[in-house]
C-alpha cells in the first residue's frame, strides 16, 4: 500500500509542476501525433487498402516511433504495456515476454514483422523469444480482436504487425549505445540512403546483458524434497537470465519492387528454469532465424487495379547447448537416482516458403474488392535429441543415471520431421454506402494439410455518427491452428493427438471514438469474445497421462476506455482502463488480471528537453480453486524518461519501476512465492545522427 500511495503523490506533483508554461521548439519530436493527424493517420493492418484510422473496420491502435521514444521503451514488450487490453506475462522459462489480448493465451496473438508471421511450428513465437528491439521499428500496428478473416491463423484475439526501418523511411543515419542495470550494454546503427535510384535502408543492434537475477525461494523440486526427504532442490537461490543477441536488417527498393532480409540470433542464452519451474542453471542457448522477402506493389497496374504480390523465405534453428537440465543433479526417482539430473539436449530446424497475391478492383462504384489467394509450405527438417531417461531409441526404458542417448531419428524423438502445407483464399468488399456510412464484409478459407479447412468471416459497420462520434460495429470468426507439439510431441505433461481440430472464436465488438474537444479525445470499446473447440490436455481412460483434445468453450466479455488530452501545447496526457468478466469454469486464465490501468505524461518543459512518466497498475489476480495460497497482490509499476536533444545529439536517462515496488508474475504452486519482477532498474543513452 505504500508502494501504491508514494506513486499516487508522484502524480500529483507532477500534475502541479506541469502549470508552468515552457516554449519547446522541438516537442513534436517527442510527443504522440496531434489528433487531426491521428484520425488522419492511415493503415493496412484491418484491411488490404490504406484507409484512416478514425475509418478502419477494426479496434485498431498506431503506435510510431516517437511514442516508443518518448516512454523510453527498450523493447517491444515495454511498449505494448500501454494498449487497453493487451498484458505482457513473464514465462519463468527463458523469462519470456508473452503477449497477451482480452483475457486470452499467448497462443492465441499472432505476431507479424512487415506483414510476415513470426511464429514456428512447435512454440509459437519461439522457444527462446525475447521480443523485438525497438531501434528497428517504424511503427506498430495492432488490432485488437479477430484477425483470421485477413491474415489465417493465430490471430485469434489480436494481430500485431510491426513495421520496421526499411528503404526510403530510414531518414537519418545514427549511430547509439545504450547502457544500464543488470550488466546492459546495446549499440545500434540505422542508414538509408539513395544510390542509382535505388533505396537502401540498413538497420543493426547488438544486446548483450546479465539480465535481472529474481531470488527463488521454492522451486517445483523444494515440494518434492520435502515428500522423499531428499535435498536436490537448488532453492532458495537467484536465478540466471543473461543473454547476447543481434539483429540485423537490409532492405532495397525502387519503383514497385522491394527487397528485405534480416537475421536475428540469441546466444548464450540462461533459460534460468525449466517449464515445471525448476531451477535450470547448465542451459546455454541459442536460436537463428533469417528471413527474405521480394515484394512487388503497383498501384496504377491497371485503371480499375492495384496489384499486390509477395514471396518469402523463412529459416530458423534452435539449440539448448549442452541441454536442458529438467531434474536437478542427485534427482532420485523410482528408477532409481540421476547424479548428473535428467538431461534433454535438443536441435531442431524448420523453413518456410510463402507466396501471396492480391488486388484491389475499385471498377464499381461505391465498392473496393479485395481477392487474394496463398501458398505455404513449412517443414520441420531437423530434428536430433539426446536424453539420459525416458525410452531409449529401442522403446526399452532407459536406466537410472546413465549416459546421454542419441533418440534422433525415431518415434521417441520430441518432434516428427513433419512438413505443413497450406492454402488460402481470400475476398473483402470495401462498400462506401453513403458518406457517413461504411460496410465492409469478408471472408478467408484456409485449408491445412494436417487437420483440414477452416472458414473465417467478418463483418464490420462503421458509421461517422457526426463530426465528433464515430461508430463501428464488428463481428468476426477466428482460429488457432493446433502446434506441431500438440499434434505429435510427447512431453513430459501430456501426449499429442493427431486428430485435433483448430480452436475457434467469435468477437463482436462495438466501438465509440469521441472528438469531445479540438484537445480532448476518448474511446469506448464493448466486446464479447467466445472461443470454443479450445485445446487443452486432459485425463483420458486407459492413458498414462493428460491428452490434447479439444474440450469446451469459454466467453469473456469486456470493457475498454481510452483517452487522451492535449492540456497544453507542451503537455500531453494519455490513459486507458480495462476490465472483463471471465466464466468461471476451468478455462479461466488466472495468470492474467482482470483489470489493468494506464496513465501517461509528456511535459516538455524546457526547450529542448522533455519529460515522460507512465505507470502501469494490475488488479489483484485470485487463484485456482486447487490453490490454497491468498491471491497475487495488484502492484503499480511506474517508468520516467527524461531526454535531452542538441543539433544532431540526443541524451536520454530513465528509471524503471520508479519506486522499486515488490511486483510478482504469477507463477503455479512450483514457485510458492510468485515469479519477482525486476527491481528498480535504469539506463543511459546517446544517439548522433547524421
Amino acid at each position: 500500500m505504500k508502494d501504491h500511495k508514494s506513486g499516487i503523490i508522484f502524480w500529483v506533483l507532477s500534475l502541479v509542476f506541469s502549470t508552468a508554461s515552457f516554449a519547446n521548439d522541438r516537442l513534436e519530436h517527442f510527443l504522440s501525433l496531434s489528433f487531426e493527424e491521428l484520425i488522419n493517420l492511415e493503415t493496412t493492418i484491418a484491411t488490404a487498402t490504406k484507409q484512416k484510422l478514425s475509418k478502419v473496420p477494426a479496434v485498431v491502435t498506431v503506435i510510431t516511433q516517437q511514442d516508443i521514444k518518448a516512454t523510453g521503451a527498450t523493447n517491444l514488450a515495454d511498449i505494448l504495456e500501454g494498449v487497453p487490453g493487451v498484458q505482457i506475462r513473464i514465462d519463468p522459462f527463458g523469462n519470456r515476454p508473452l503477449i497477451h489480448f482480452r483475457g486470452s493465451k499467448a497462443t492465441q496473438t499472432l505476431l507479424m514483422v512487415n506483414g510476415t508471421p513470426i511464429k514456428d511450428l512447435m512454440w509459437v513465437f519461439g522457444i527462446f523469444w525475447k521480443g523485438l528491439p525497438v531501434s528497428i521499428i517504424d511503427r506498430i500496428e495492432i488490432i485488437r480482436g479477430p484477425g483470421s478473416a485477413i491474415f489465417g491463423a493465430d490471430a485469434f484475439a489480436g494481430v500485431l504487425n510491426i513495421i520496421t526501418k526499411t528503404a526510403g523511411k530510414i531518414e537519418d543515419s545514427e549511430v547509439a549505445i545504450r547502457v544500464g542495470s543488470f550488466a546492459t550494454k546495446t549499440g545500434w546503427i540505422q542508414h538509408g540512403t539513395t544510390i542509382n535510384g535505388f533505396d537502401i535502408g540498413f538497420t543493426a543492434e547488438l544486446h548483450d546483458t546479465a539480465g535481472y537475477e529474481p531470488f527463488i525461494v521454492s522451486d517445483g523440486q523444494t515440494k518434492r524434497d520435502q515428500t522423499f526427504n531428499s535435498t536436490a532442490s537448488l532453492a532458495p537461490d537467484t536465478v540466471n537470465y543473461g543473454w547476447h543477441g543481434e539483429d540485423i536488417r537490409f532492405s532495397l527498393a525502387k519503383g514497385n519492387w522491394r527487397f528485405q532480409g534480416d537475421y536475428t540470433s540469441h546466444n548464450d542464452l540462461q533459460t534460468g528454469m525449466t517449464g515445471a519451474s525448476v531451477f535450470d542453471p547448465l542451459t546455454h542457448a541459442s536460436d537463428s532465424r533469417y528471413n527474405i522477402d521480394l515484394l512487388y506493389n503497383n498501384t496504377s497496374f491497371h485503371p480499375d487495379w492495384m496489384l499486390n504480390a509477395k514471396l518469402g523465405y523463412q529459416n530458423l534453428k534452435y539449440s539448448s547447448g549442452p541441454g536442458f537440465q529438467e531434474k536437478p543433479s542427485g534427482y532420485t526417482d523410482n528408477t532409481g537416482t540421476y547424479p548428473d539430473g535428467i538431461l534433454n539436449q535438443m536441435r531442431s530446424a524448420e523453413r518456410r516458403v510463402a507466396i501471396e497475391t492480391s488486388g484491389l478492383f475499385s471498377g464499381i462504384n461505391k465498392h473496393a474488392i479485395v481477392v487474394g489467394a496463398g501458398y505455404s509450405w513449412e517443414d520441420l527438417y531437423y530434428v536430433e535429441q539426446w536424453v539420459n531417461s525416458g525410452l531409449g531409441p529401442d522403446g526399452v526404458m532407459l536406466p537410472a543415471g546413465g549416459p546421454l542417448v542419441d533418440i534422433s531419428d525415431t518415434a521417441y524423438a520430441f518432434a516428427p520431421e513433419k512438413t505443413r502445407k497450406i492454402t488460402h483464399l481470400f475476398l473483402e468488399d470495401i462498400w462506401s454506402i453513403s458518406d457517413d456510412w461504411e460496410l465492409t464484409a469478408g471472408f478467408r478459407y484456409d485449408d491445412y494439410s494436417d487437420f483440414g479447412p477452416t472458414y473465417n468471416p467478418r463483418l464490420a459497420l462503421v458509421w461517422q455518427s457526426s463530426q465528433t462520434l464515430t461508430t463501428k460495429l464488428m463481428v468476426g470468426q477466428a482460429f488457432r491452428a493446433p502446434s506441431y507439439q500438440e499434434l505429435f510431441a510427447e512431453t513430459s505433461r501430456a501426449l499429442p493427438n493427431d486428430q485435433l481440430d483448430a480452436e475457434r472464436s467469435l468477437t463482436i465488438d462495438l466501438s465509440f471514438s469521441y472528438t469531445a474537444s479540438r484537445n480532448l479525445q476518448l474511446s469506448l470499446n464493448l466486446f464479447n469474445f467466445e472461443q470454443s473447440d479450445i485445446i487443452q490436455a486432459i485425463d483420458i481412460a486407459g492413458l498414462s497421462k493428460k491428452q490434447f483434445n479439444n474440450t469446451g468453450n469459454h466467453t469473456i466479455k469486456g470493457v475498454e476506455l481510452e483517452a487522451r488530452w492535449q492540456a497544453r501545447n507542451n503537455l500531453f496526457f494519455s490513459g486507458n482502463y480495462s476490465i472483463r468478466d471471465q466464466q468461471n469454469d476451468g478455462f479461466r486464465n488466472y495468470q492474467l488480471s482482470d483489470q489493468e490501468a494506464y496513465i501517461r505524461a509528456d511535459w516538455g518543459f524546457l526547450p529542448k528537453w522533455n519529460w515522460n512518466i507512465q505507470s502501469n497498475w494490475l488488479n489483484e489476480r485470485p487463484r485456482p480453486e486447487t490453490d490454497s495460497r491468498p491471491p497475487l497482490d495488484d502492484h503499480f509499476i511506474t517508468d520516467t524518461t527524461l531526454r535531452y536533444t542538441e543539433q544532431n545529439w540526443e541524451f536520454a536517462a530513465s528509471v524503471r519501476n520508479l519506486f522499486d515496488v515488490d511486483a510478482r508474475e504469477y507463477s503455479t504452486g512450483s514457485i510458492e512465492e510468485d515469479l519477482p519482477l525486476p527491481e528498480r532498474n535504469f539506463y543511459i543513452e546517446m544517439r548522433y545522427d547524421f
